[in-house]
C-alpha cells in the first residue's frame, strides 16, 4: 500500500497574515491633495456660482420690466418726487407699453411741476387712448377754464360725453358748466398762469391767456398797452399757426386803431379753421374799424351760433342791427345781453350752482342746471343734463369736491 505523502508535500495552505504585517491596501493620497471626485465637484460648483453671479449682474443692469417700471413711477408720484415720476412715466410712454394710465401719470407729474402745456398734450393722448376714463377729460377742462378757452372746452365736452358712463358724464357736465358759465377769479388765474409760464416759458396758451387777462382788467403794476402789443407781435410772429395768438393780436390792434395790420391778419386766417374766434374778431373789425354793419352782422351772427353764451358778441350784433335799422333784431339781441349778464352775475349764479350740485342725482337738480344752460343759450349742454339718468346713490351724497389743478 502506497504511503500518503507527507504534509509538506501536500498543497500548501496560505498562512494567516501576521498581525503586524501591512495589508495590501490602495495607496493613501499625499498630504494636502484632494481626491479626484472632490476636485471635480468643487470645479462644477465654482462654475455654477460664477454663472449665477453673471446672471444676477445682468438682471440688475438690464432695464426693469414694465411692471417694475410702473411700480417705480407710482412710488415716486406718491412720494411727490414729481421730477423723478415724470422721467419714469416718460420712459414708459416712449415704449410700446404706453397706455392711457401711463400718459395720465406723466400728465399729472407735469401739472405738479407747472408744465401745463405739456400736460395738455399728454391728456389729449390719454383721452384718445381711453375715452371712457373721465379724469383726462376733467383735467383738460380745468386747464382750458384757467386759460379762458370756453369754445374749446365746449367742443372737447361734446367729444367726451358719448364715451363716459352716467357717473363720468355727471362729473364732466359739472366741469363743462363751470367752464361755460363761470370765470376763474382773477387772482387765482394770474397765479396759475404765471406759475405755468415760469415753469415753461414756451407755453404759448398760458402766455396769451395772461396778456389777455391783463388787457381785460389792467392793474397799476401790469405792462402797458404798447408792451402788451409788442409781446403779442413777438408771439404771433414766432408761432403764425397759433390761432389764439392771432386772435389776441387782432384784438390788440383794434384797440390801438391799427386797421391795416389787423386786416392782413384776418385775411390770412386759415380758411379751414375759421370758428367763433374768427367770426367774432371779423365782426368787431367790420363794425368798429371798417364801419360796415352789414358785413359785421353777417360775421357776428355766425359767431353767436357757435358761442351763444358770449354776451359781448350779442352786444355787437345788436349794435350792427341797430345801424342797419332792424329794430326787432336789435331788440332781440339786447334782450339776450340782459339775460346772459343777469345769469352770469356771480352773486346769483354761485348759490344756484351750489344748490344744484349738492344733490347731483336728483332729477330736479339736473333740470335746474339744464334751465341755467338754456338761459345762456347752451342748448346742447342743457339737453345733456336732461338726458342724464337719475342716480339714487348720487342723490344721497353730493358730488365729491372738485379736485382742482392744485391737487396735481
Amino acid at each position: 500500500m502506497a504511503r500518503r505523502p507527507t504534509r509538506s508535500a501536500a498543497r500548501t495552505r496560505p498562512s494567516p497574515p501576521s498581525p503586524t504585517a501591512p495589508s495590501p491596501a490602495r495607496a493613501r493620497p499625499r498630504p494636502g491633495s484632494r481626491p479626484w471626485w472632490r476636485s471635480r465637484r468643487a470645479a462644477l460648483g465654482g462654475a455654477a456660482l460664477a454663472a449665477a453671479a453673471v446672471a444676477l449682474a445682468a438682471m440688475l443692469l438690464a432695464p426693469a420690466g414694465p411692471r417694475r417700471q410702473r411700480a417705480r413711477a407710482e412710488d415716486l408720484a406718491r412720494a411727490h418726487d414729481w421730477k423723478g415720476a415724470r422721467e419714469a412715466w416718460r420712459r414708459i410712454n416712449a415704449s410700446p407699453g404706453a397706455d392711457a394710465a401711463s400718459l395720465l401719470g406723466e400728465a399729472k407729474a407735469c401739472l405738479a411741476q407747472g408744465l401745463a402745456g405739456q400736460a395738455e398734450g399728454l391728456l389729449l393722448r390719454a383721452a384718445d387712448a381711453d375715452p371712457s376714463a373721465p379724469e383726462p377729460w376733467l383735467l383738460l377742462l380745468e386747464i382750458l377754464r384757467v386759460e379762458d378757452r370756453p369754445g374749446e372746452a365746449l367742443r372737447l365736452g361734446r367729444r367726451a360725453l358719448d364715451g363716459l358712463d352716467p357717473a363720468g358724464r355727471r362729473d364732466l357736465l359739472r366741469e363743462l358748466t363751470f367752464a361755460a358759465l363761470t370765470d376763474v377769479p382773477d387772482d387765482n388765474a394770474r397765479t396759475y398762469l404765471r406759475r405755468w409760464i415760469d415753469a415753461d416759458p414756451f407755453d404759448m396758451d398760458a402766455r396769451i391767456a395772461l396778456v389777455r387777462r391783463i388787457a381785460a382788467d389792467p392793474r397799476g403794476d401790469d405792462p402797458d398797452r404798447d408792451s402788451r402789443l409788442a409781446e403779442l407781435e413777438r408771439l404771433a410772429a414766432a408761432h403764425p399757426d397759433h390761432l389764439p395768438a392771432r386772435e389776441a393780436l387782432i384784438t390788440a390792434l383794434a384797440d390801438a386803431g391799427e386797421a391795416d395790420r389787423g386786416r392782413v391778419l384776418l385775411e390770412a386766417w386759415p380758411a379751414g379753421r375759421r370758428d367763433a374766434r374768427y367770426w367774432g374778431a371779423l365782426g368787431r373789425w367790420e363794425l368798429d374799424i371798417e364801419r360796415r354793419p352789414d358785413r359785421a352782422a353777417e360775421a357776428l351772427a355766425r359767431a353767436v351760433a357757435e358761442a351763444p353764451q358770449d354776451w359781448r358778441i350779442h352786444y355787437r350784433l345788436a349794435r350792427a342791427y341797430q345801424a342797419l335799422r332792424r329794430p326787432d333784431d336789435a331788440r332781440r339781441e339786447a334782450e339776450s345781453v340782459r339775460r346772459i349778464r343777469e345769469l352770469l352775475d356771480p352773486l346769483t349764479l354761485g348759490p344756484q350752482l351750489e344748490a344744484a350740485f349738492a344733490r347731483p342725482g336728483d332729477p330736479a337738480s339736473a333740470l335746474a342746471l339744464a334751465s341755467l344752460c338754456d338761459r345762456a343759450g347752451l342748448a346742447h349742454l342743457a339737453d345733456a343734463w336732461r338726458a342724464l339718468p337719475p342716480d339714487p346713490a348720487a342723490a344721497r351724497d353730493p358730488l365729491p369736491p372738485r379736485s382742482g389743478l392744485g391737487a396735481h
